[in-house]
C-alpha cells in the first residue's frame, strides 16, 4: 500500500483524490441532493462538481471489489439508487480509501 500512496502524491495538486472526494459522496449516501451539496460547500448551483468527485470515488471502489467499470455503470450513474450497496462499500474500504486521499488543508496556501 506504500507504493500507491508514493505513486499516488506527486499528481495530487492537478488529478487529486482528497477527503473532500470522500465526504461529498458521503453526503449522496445520506439522500442528500446535488443542489443541497453545492449550497453547502459554496459550488454553483448547476456545478457538477459533486457528480465527478462523488464519481471519482465511485471508480476508485470498484477497482478495490475488482468490478468493472462498464458492467456497474448504472450504480454509478444512479448512486442513490443503489444508496445501501455503495454505503457497504464505503464502509468496508474506508481504510484503503483514507490511506490515498489527501486532506484538503494540504491544497491550501498553493494558489
Amino acid at each position: 500500500m506504500k507504493n500507491a500512496i508514493a505513486i499516488t502524491r506527486p499528481t495530487l495538486k492537478t488529478k487529486g483524490f482528497s477527503t473532500h472526494h470522500i465526504d461529498i459522496f458521503s453526503y449522496i449516501l445520506l439522500g442528500k441532493t446535488n443542489r443541497e451539496i453545492n449550497l453547502m460547500l459554496g459550488y454553483t448551483r448547476r456545478s457538477h462538481a459533486v457528480v465527478d468527485h462523488s464519481r471519482k470515488v465511485m471508480y476508485k471502489l470498484l477497482a478495490l471489489e475488482e468490478l468493472c467499470r462498464k458492467d456497474n455503470k448504472s450504480r454509478v450513474t444512479y448512486p442513490r439508487q443503489y444508496q445501501f450497496w455503495w454505503k457497504k462499500l464505503l464502509d468496508k474500504h474506508m481504510p484503503a480509501l483514507l490511506s490515498v486521499a489527501i486532506a484538503p488543508c494540504f491544497y491550501e496556501g498553493d494558489e
